[in-house]
């Protein structure tokens, strides 16, 4: 005879509730509390089978496009962490080409999944907040969202600090001699262009070599979009562009290297995102690299570790690391 819910909870010190949460894959228990009610299990009599299933349930990880090798290989960090305790991940890729994020959203909530990460979500957007994730929450699916939202959003939050990255890149342009400094970035509507312009911004004014905002160009987040911008700026006499992401970057290197200038020794160029494919650019890329890796493990405390349940905390903000590569150099005299 199997014991009551009563009896697990007493040993566990933990209230039936718990134990039924933890019995069914449910979220919101703490990963040390689910621990302890699986070791109260296993002393019990339970088969490995059902210890297996209590712990383990499908969490969702909704992305944009994977074309950006960044998002995959966040999604893969993410994945890898949840892994180590116990969760099977499903990768979503939403795109406006396939299915809509609001598509996956649904269909997780329906199936029963333990928890969904977002990442740079539509809540990116103007106008789209963040009813449709926290009617998630009401569901009883928890759910955290990765980089791409501006201020403090409502709920469970990890994102790398793209003003201080866009910052740190115009100061190590300025290092090296470099005065006339441009910026690629993606379109104003999004959350991240803007917080990249405050950086740069900021960090121009603090140098003393002022700000003019025709060194910025507004661009779709692409290689063709770093392509375009880097066209407008190599006109304008820059010695240094920073980008909004590695892959714009590679469009910067590529239109500067047809329109007859060489990289570093004419224009130095600044990526961000610090993905696998900076180090196989040519010449290496020098990039702000985010910390997948300690992003990663915020985001399964959020969801499935000793934060799990917990009241909403402030969203964890971690610096970019500056990466020296090949396409930074002194400006040309």
């Amino acid at each position: 005879m199997r014991p009551k819910l009563s009896e697990i909870a007493l040993q566990a010190d933990v209230s039936e509730a718990t134990v039924s949460r933890v019995l069914n894959a449910k979220p919101g228990v703490a990963n040390t509390t689910r621990r302890r009610v699986l070791d109260v299990l296993s002393d019990l009599g339970y088969s490995d089978d059902t210890r297996r299933r209590s712990r383990t349930g499908a969490i969702g990880i909704v992305t944009p496009e994977l074309s950006n090798p960044i998002f995959p290989h966040l999604a893969q960090s993410i994945e890898s962490v949840l892994a180590h305790h116990g969760y099977l991940s499903l990768v979503c890729s939403s795109t406006a080409e396939t299915v809509h994020e609001q598509d996956f959203l649904t269909y997780l909530a329906d199936q029963g999944a333990s928890g969904v990460v977002v990442i740079n979500g539509r809540y990116a957007m103007p106008g789209v907040g963040y009813e449709s994730y926290q009617e998630l929450v009401d569901r009883g699916v928890p759910v955290v969202l990765v980089n791409g939202f501006a201020g403090q959003p409502p709920l469970p939050s990890v994102a790398v600090d793209t003003r201080a990255a866009a910052a740190h890149a115009v100061r190590h342009l300025g290092t090296l001699g470099h005065e006339r400094i441009g910026l690629v970035v993606g379109p104003s509507r999004y959350a991240a262009a803007n917080d990249f312009v405050s950086g740069y911004r900021d960090a121009l004014i603090d140098l003393d070599f002022g700000y003019d905002p025709t060194f910025i160009s507004e661009t779709p987040w692409t290689l063709e979009g770093g392509q375009a911008g880097a066209a407008q700026l190599l006109e304008q006499g820059v010695t240094g562009i920073v980008c909004g992401n590695d892959i714009m970057a590679i469009g910067v290197i590529s239109a500067a290297q047809a329109w007859g200038a060489s990289v570093p020794e004419d224009v130095s160029v600044i990526g961000f995102d610090g993905s696998p494919l900076a180090r196989r650019t040519d010449p290496p890329l020098t990039t702000l690299r985010q910390p997948t890796a300690q992003m990663a493990t915020a985001v399964a405390s959020l969801l499935v570790g000793d934060q799990a349940g917990s009241p909403h905390v402030p969203t964890q903000r971690f610096r970019a690391e500056l990466v020296i590569g090949r396409s930074t150099g002194r400006p040309p005299s």
